[in-house]
């Protein structure tokens, strides 16, 4: 049988200067849930680090080498066990004392990031996580490379020399995809000009809309399948899924690729004379389109438009059924064309 022994241990935290208790396993690791190691003089700032670190659910401390590994999940939350490791110890984050973070407690910092004190404020640097013998940051190109067990939420990504953030969806279509469109409760107003179009508008974790020029930089970096998430008012949901997607430059006018249809919502992208692909984007400011309309004008949205459109994600939040034509958040080889949606995401993921 495996020896349960508990150590208490008391850290000083300088940053508030005063002591916590902290509580360990002695003997005991926690095993298939190591994100990355780092090395630690002892196991107490291993913990303390873990504290600053979001995505740290719990540590093993490896004392033989005065290794730290940072783990993605604590006893209970998965089939993995802790077993026998003598002389090393572990300990679950969620019986860490706020305190221990110190000043950065509640921080800012992005689910790639750690957190680390600066006086009386604090920082954010990439978490040391090995990528390759030449690298020791983790530098993802995009949600796809993010390491496996990692959460939904927003990352810093780094595809080509840019950086920037996005929200990354591991449980929609499963584990990383990168999600540059999402629609839910009619917050955020989409009716926009170019120039918002082009870099983004909204919130991350709410109703966002990612950018042209950044949906531009991730799919010149590589291959991308494209998944679209919709749901209904009445609780249902469809998808559609492409296995080609990009998006050409600026003066491409953000010009649309996509082929290869599957899924359970029907083809709206590419639909007989409304085939979006090859299309230039198109805004209530800025008429790109092929009709003698004003496409965006008309249905009050910005959308990769022909004559028009089979589909206006990117419409007014109208909730449901309504009386107006084409203008709502439509999907038309599924709700048809005067119901709106709930939500909408548009994701891509690396092949």
């Amino acid at each position: 049988m495996y020896r349960l022994t508990f150590s208490i241990a008391f850290l000083f935290v300088w940053t508030l200067c005063e002591i916590v208790v902290i509580e360990k396993q002695k003997d005991q690791i926690f095993i298939g849930h190591v994100l990355f190691e780092v090395p630690m003089p002892m196991w107490s700032i291993c913990a303390q680090y873990c504290s600053r670190v979001k995505i740290c659910k719990s540590i093993n401390f490896i004392a033989a080498n005065k290794t730290c590994q940072i783990n993605d999940a604590e006893p209970g939350e998965s089939k993995n066990a802790i077993v026998e490791s003598i002389g090393n110890s572990f300990a679950a984050a969620s019986t860490f004392p706020k305190e221990l973070a110190g000043q950065c407690r509640g921080n800012d910092c992005k689910l790639n990031e750690a957190c680390m004190p600066r006086g009386t404020d604090y920082y954010c640097v990439p978490l040391p996580m090995m990528l390759s013998k030449n690298s020791t940051q983790l530098r993802p190109r995009d949600c796809s490379d993010l390491p496996q067990g990692s959460c939904s939420g927003v990352y810093s990504i780094y595809p080509s020399n840019e950086k920037f953030d996005v929200y990354c969806d591991m449980d929609t279509a499963g584990f990383g995809w990168t999600v540059f469109q999402s629609r839910m409760n009619g917050t955020v107003d989409f009716y926009k000009g170019w120039k918002d179009y082009e870099i983004g508008f909204g919130d991350l974790k709410s109703e966002f809309w990612l950018g042209n020029k950044f949906i531009n930089i991730l799919t010149s970096s590589g291959t991308y399948n494209f998944y679209i998430h919709l749901e209904d008012f009445e609780g249902n949901s469809r998808y559609a899924e492409y296995s080609e997607f990009s998006v050409g430059d600026a003066t491409t006018k953000y010009t649309l690729h996509v082929t290869g249809y599957s899924g359970t919502a029907g083809d709206s992208l590419m639909y007989t004379t409304y085939n979006l692909n090859g299309m230039m984007f198109s805004t209530k400011d800025q008429d790109n389109d092929r009709s003698s309309r004003d496409c965006a004008l008309t249905f009050k949205g910005a959308w990769w438009y022909n004559d028009c459109h089979y589909s206006n994600l990117n419409g007014k939040y109208l909730g449901g059924q309504h009386s107006s034509n084409s203008d709502g958040i439509n999907w038309g080889t599924w709700k048809g064309f005067r119901y709106s949606l709930k939500s909408t995401k548009m994701m891509i993921k690396r092949q």
